[in-house]
């Protein structure tokens, strides 16, 4: 498996991690993640195709990386840590995009 196959399985999981506890948050929490969360889908979005062209992009730096932010969504329990990892991995996917 090259770095790009585990960089799309390892980013898959921490989107989908971070989506099901934006739906298990109350009602006015959703209202304050959801902007960033479909920001972030966006630009995982755009991320993905970049995955999918002939070539390896992602590093062992990157995947490093993205174990740490998903270590971080792990933990994540609050809004407020949520908001902070989320943006973390906006900002992460906005330097591959």
């Amino acid at each position: 498996m090259d770095r790009d196959t585990q960089m799309l399985q390892e980013m898959g999981n921490a989107v989908i991690d971070l989506m099901v506890k934006y739906r298990c948050s109350s009602l006015s929490e959703r209202m304050t993640l959801k902007p960033a969360l479909e920001e972030l889908l966006e630009d995982y979005a755009e991320y993905q195709l970049r995955l999918l062209k002939e070539g390896v992009i992602s590093t062992e730096d990157d995947l490093k990386e993205m174990r740490k932010i998903k270590n971080e969504i792990d933990k994540a329990a609050k809004m407020e840590a949520l908001l902070k990892v989320i943006a973390k991995t906006i900002a992460f996917i906005a330097t591959k995009i």
